[in-house]
């Protein structure tokens, strides 16, 4: 077994092709465990960010309490989806939709991923394409409670929009009570 000590050599070594293809699959193995997040739940608010872990001074009594939602499984998937993140940080909402159509290449299953998608769409003014994503979310939500939940509330944000205030409203009541 590799030592920590010893990961720069064998860095050096899978490089340049030393290794048998067992011990490089266990290297690239370990070094993506050490890539990926803390390995648990990681609490988001509605928009899919990393958000705080507990209340804030700040926190609105109108915004839903933030929810713990599993990101998604694979570290291709989390890479894309944090460069996605970034990109709308630094106000490139196009590379960040570029980004998440790739994550969802990689994983077409993950709720999450298509909750993001509509929410980048819609702050784009595309209410169409942001109400295929979040039925599309929903859909895929499953029996996963805060994954349907986060994607029921982003219908009712593309509800909102489109000027359907009542079953926005009707959405968040439900998924406010669902929360507990």
């Amino acid at each position: 077994m590799l030592g920590i000590e010893t990961l720069p050599s064998a860095l050096k070594a899978l490089v340049t092709g030393q290794l048998s293809r067992r011990t490089s699959t266990l290297l690239v193995t370990f070094l993506l465990a050490g890539c990926v997040s803390t390995g648990g739940n990681v609490p988001v608010s509605d928009s899919g960010k990393p958000g705080p872990s507990g209340p804030t001074a700040d926190d609105n009594a109108d915004e839903p309490p933030q929810r713990v939602i599993t990101p998604p499984r694979s570290s291709g998937a989390q890479t894309l989806l944090a460069q996605a993140n970034n990109a709308l940080d630094n106000q490139r909402p196009n590379t960040a939709i570029v980004l998440l159509e790739r994550a969802i290449r990689i994983e077409p299953r993950e709720a999450s991923l298509w909750v993001r998608l509509s929410e980048v769409h819609l702050s784009q003014r595309d209410d169409v394409t942001a109400f295929q994503h979040a039925r599309k979310a929903i859909a895929l939500a499953g029996s996963n409670s805060n994954k349907a939940a986060a994607a029921w509330l982003q219908l009712a944000k593309v509800y909102e929009a489109q000027g359907k205030t009542r079953e926005a409203r009707q959405i968040r009541q439900r998924y406010s009570r669902a929360r507990g």
